[in-house]
């Protein structure tokens, strides 16, 4: 397994800051074991929180990557409840989830599967506050 992630490039980056992007388990993490998570959204929460790590984790100790997905955000939303983020999980046998919170509309992604002829687009709607604030 991998996973790779970028930043919005040079032209929107303030000199001499470090973004979420090289934060490993912040933009991104993987662990064969289990499986890999990829994140976008507001770098300088999301680094404070390591979303990708978190959710790998969360997998690792049994959690399906939906909600392992949604306990990452979760736990971002309660102290930053306007926090745009979105994270997209898979393990390592391909199952997939995402959770998102602080879009204007849904945050989207898309994948293949193992034969590559198809592209499915996945629509996620943000995760509501009032719901986050009441799981433990």
């Amino acid at each position: 397994m991998a996973a790779g992630t970028s930043t919005n490039g040079a032209s929107f980056k303030v000199p001499g800051r470090v973004g979420d992007g090289p934060i490993v388990g912040s933009g991104s993490y993987v662990d064969n074991d289990v499986g890999a998570c990829g994140a976008t959204g507001d770098g300088d929460i999301m680094m404070r929180f390591l979303p990708c790590y978190q959710a790998v984790e969360s997998m690792r100790n049994g959690m399906a990557p939906t909600e392992a997905a949604e306990d990452a955000v979760r736990r971002m939303v309660r102290k930053y409840p306007a926090v745009a983020s979105g994270i997209v999980v898979v393990d390592k046998d391909g199952n997939h989830g995402a959770a998102a919170s602080g879009w204007g509309g849904t945050f989207t992604y898309a994948y293949r599967g193992g034969s590559m002829n198809a592209t499915v687009v996945v629509e996620v709607p943000n995760l509501c506050v009032g719901r986050l604030m009441s799981q433990p």
